[in-house]
């Protein structure tokens, strides 16, 4: 038996909440409290605004708001059942060739090609192009980690323009949302709610024995281990949060990592715990800002995790993960597991 108390992930515990402040040095208020930043993400006075860097302005603003509206024109008829039941499939077949008896990095070995064909399928792209999107997504993930680097940020603008060309003309720019948040957000998700399960096995096999409560079990790994710990805001009027009193212009940093660990939200916040209620986490934001691909994200992670505790019954780390972290994001860039000997005798029962 590994011992996983050897990986225990210090990026996923973020500080303990705080009563709200402001920070000369980013010049920002420090928003931490679950109820503070519930109330941010609700504002409508509240605008979203990227981390401070020398380019930003009231475009940046704009381009978020743009990819906002194309993920709503996306969504409506989507994910459809047959997708599910193509990815499910996929999933499956990816997952039963992993090696049984070496450990295998699964965020190479199956989360990111599975994530990609996955994207692939939905947008309808053709999948001879998959090595090339592949490349694309990777440069956009590089950015990702290390937004202050210059030479990734050409290269990222570069891949990001590659991109469009395989999604045109100018009104299926929702295509390209759609596929961006199954390739390269997706990934983050399932990849960091993977490590917490499996530094926490006998959560893992309460879950491999009752396969029903794996839509709570994806909300618990979201609010544990979500990737987005910080959202960046600007207050369009004189505001009030949490008794403290806001003005037009000023910036708020949001921790939203920090408010999943609100004690007096979650009692014992950082136990991983499949029966809590987990209502009200905001590992997918809150309010009007709220993650459109948030049913994408949910219903990935939960076919995925379902197919590989069914196929494997003991999934352990086997070396420390390697990880990435950028301003707002932090996600594992390797999961080293070792799969076990044979499947699990728990039947694989579908509960979509």
């Amino acid at each position: 038996m590994i011992d996983t108390e050897l990986f225990v992930h210090v990026p996923l515990s973020p500080s303990a909440p705080k009563d709200l402040y402001f920070d000369p040095v980013q010049q920002a208020w420090i928003v931490s409290r679950h109820r503070d930043v519930l109330n941010a993400l609700r504002s409508a006075d509240l605008s979203q605004t990227r981390p401070p860097e020398p380019t930003a302005d009231w475009s940046a603003k704009q381009e978020c708001q743009k990819l906002q509206a194309n993920m709503v024109t996306a969504l409506p008829s989507f994910p459809t059942s047959k997708w599910q039941i193509e990815i499910e499939e996929r999933a499956s077949i990816l997952l039963h060739n992993l090696s049984r008896y070496r450990p295998v990095d699964l965020v190479a070995g199956f989360i990111r090609p599975w994530c990609l064909a996955s994207a692939v399928t939905a947008t309808g792209v053709d999948p001879a192009h998959a090595q090339r999107l592949d490349h694309v997504v990777r440069c956009l993930s590089e950015r990702d980690a290390a937004p202050e680097n210059v030479d990734l940020k050409y290269r990222a603008k570069e891949a990001n323009k590659e991109l469009d060309r395989f999604f045109f003309p100018p009104s299926a720019s929702h295509a390209k949302s759609l596929f961006l948040g199954t390739a390269q957000t997706a990934p983050y998700f399932l990849a960091s709610a993977w490590t917490a399960l499996f530094q926490h096995l006998p959560q893992a096999k309460q879950l491999r024995i009752h396969p029903n409560w794996t839509r709570t079990a994806t909300e618990e790994l979201l609010r544990y281990a979500g990737p987005v710990h910080t959202l960046f805001r600007q207050a369009g009027k004189d505001m009030n949060i949490g008794g403290t009193k806001i003005r037009c212009g000023d910036r708020l940093i949001l921790k939203l990592g920090s408010a999943n660990r609100d004690p007096e939200r979650f009692p014992e916040p950082n136990r991983l715990d499949f029966t809590r209620d987990v209502a009200g986490h905001l590992a997918l934001s809150a309010g009007p800002h709220y993650c459109v691909g948030a049913s994408i994200v949910r219903i990935m992670t939960a076919i995925a995790t379902r197919a590989i505790l069914a196929l494997y019954s003991e999934p352990q780390l086997s070396e420390p993960v390697e990880w990435s972290c950028g301003t707002m994001l932090i996600w594992p860039s390797s999961l080293p597991v070792l799969l076990g000997n044979g499947p699990s005798c728990v039947p694989h029962e579908c509960h979509c």
